[in-house]
């Protein structure tokens, strides 16, 4: 039953992150579509392990792509839901609060917790492209709340 869920809500937000994409309102399963519609896939990737998620009413589901030059930074930060993160193009590095690096490659995906205060970072000379899904984000907020550098890190 918790797989159940959980492809259930993977799923949901699929298919909602596609209806924004191609600017459809509502999707019908019985007929062909019809007119100029352009979709376009952000990023595609897989995880080692699953994710569980809860969906609440009074909250967004915000989905955006990220391009990072050279040598960048997101600045430490954390998330008011769970977010989920697709490495499109380009090796992205990040540094939680206990200074422990994880990078990633192209095709890879991790998920950052509300409880996560993290820095992401461009630490090539190439350019980082990201699909970002975020979870839980209450209406009228943003998804990303800044946060101090942790003591004992130097990483910025």
């Amino acid at each position: 039953m918790k797989k159940s869920k959980v492809r259930w809500a993977v799923a949901l937000a699929g298919a909602a992150a596609l209806t924004a994409s191609i600017g459809v309102a509502t999707v019908a399963f019985a007929s062909p579509g019809s007119g100029p519609i352009t979709a376009s896939i952000i990023a595609t990737g897989s995880m080692p392990t699953g994710m569980g998620l809860n969906v609440h009413p009074g909250t967004n589901t915000v989905v955006g792509q990220y391009t990072f030059g050279p040598h960048s930074s997101t600045g430490w930060h954390s998330h008011p839901g769970k977010t989920l993160v697709v490495v499109q193009s380009g090796t992205f590095t990040v540094y939680h609060d206990n200074c422990h690096a994880m990078t990633y490659g192209p095709g890879s995906s991790f998920v950052e917790l509300p409880s996560s205060i993290h820095v992401g970072r461009n630490e090539t000379d190439s350019n980082v492209v990201l699909g970002v899904v975020y979870f839980g984000v209450p209406i009228g907020a943003s998804p990303r709340i800044d946060q101090p550098q942790p003591a004992g890190c130097d990483v910025s």
